[in-house]
């Protein structure tokens, strides 16, 4: 009798991802309006395990990657050195202030680091302090409606620090952005998946695993699989589309800071 794999959330959020635009091989687009070449400098402060930076290494583009964690840090120096990278820098560090010069960064990536952070604002400024005039910020944060269902479910360590210490309100990261000086380009939800896969993580988890990223419980797998089914499915776009609308898991914005004048 054959046993059927399981399956793996992060791959399949992934593919969700892949098909909202994001690190599509062919054309070196990181997202929507943000295209990596092999010329460019690329940033991304608060790496985590390097998904996202290892996509840019991949385009052959320069890449700096920063995390206050040096264990996710090793891994992804590990994996951005085999990569085709013209050249790359890990560096280890909370990032108050980034220990950058000003004004080397093509694209500047923060995705799910502001929410950790006491200071939003501040690291908002160094990230544009960091950005070429002409260069492109891709940021996100985890949205207000996902963190309200989390929260339904989640530890209490959830929402302390090293985790979330803050949750962003509609509006608030805009008005961030534009008061760093940036214009915003473009603006999406995504990662329904998720805002449904974390609060059956957290509900079913074994005592003490408080951020659990792959739970094997049979509940998780459950929802797994129907969700890859949706995607498999004809209409399973619309199914998407419509609960990114309503119970998106993250906020994300491309911005673009000024030409010198």
């Amino acid at each position: 009798m054959s046993v059927k794999k399981r399956p793996h959330p992060p791959s399949v959020g992934m593919r969700d991802r892949i098909r909202e635009g994001w690190c599509e091989d062919k054309t070196g687009q990181l997202t929507e309006g943000v295209i990596v070449r092999s010329t460019d400098t690329v940033i991304d402060v608060g790496c985590g395990y390097g998904g996202i930076i290892g996509f840019c290494a991949g385009q052959g583009a320069r890449t700096l990657f920063i995390d206050v964690d040096a264990e996710r840090l090793l891994a992804t120096e590990k994996s951005i050195k085999a990569s085709p990278a013209h050249a790359y820098q890990a560096i280890h560090s909370d990032c108050d202030p980034i220990p950058l010069d000003d004004e080397i960064g093509d694209i500047v990536i923060c995705t799910e680091v502001l929410e950790h952070v006491s200071d939003p604002a501040r690291l908002m400024d160094e990230l544009v302090r960091i950005m070429k005039p002409g260069g492109k910020l891709v940021v996100s944060v985890p949205d207000e409606r996902g963190e309200a269902f989390a929260a339904a479910t989640a530890p209490d360590s959830y929402f302390k620090e090293p985790y979330h210490v803050r949750v962003f309100a509609s509006g608030e990261l805009e008005s961030m952005i534009i008061g760093a000086g940036l214009a915003i380009d473009s603006e999406q939800y995504i990662g329904c998946f998720w805002s449904f896969y974390l609060p059956l993580s957290w509900l079913t988890a074994e005592e003490g695993d408080d951020v659990p990223v792959d739970n094997p419980h049979p509940i998780t797998d459950h929802w797994t699989r129907l969700w890859r089914g949706v995607q498999s499915h004809p209409k399973g776009e619309l199914m998407r589309e419509a609960l990114n609308k309503v119970l998106p898991r993250t906020h994300c914005f491309v911005a673009s800071k000024p030409q010198h004048v």
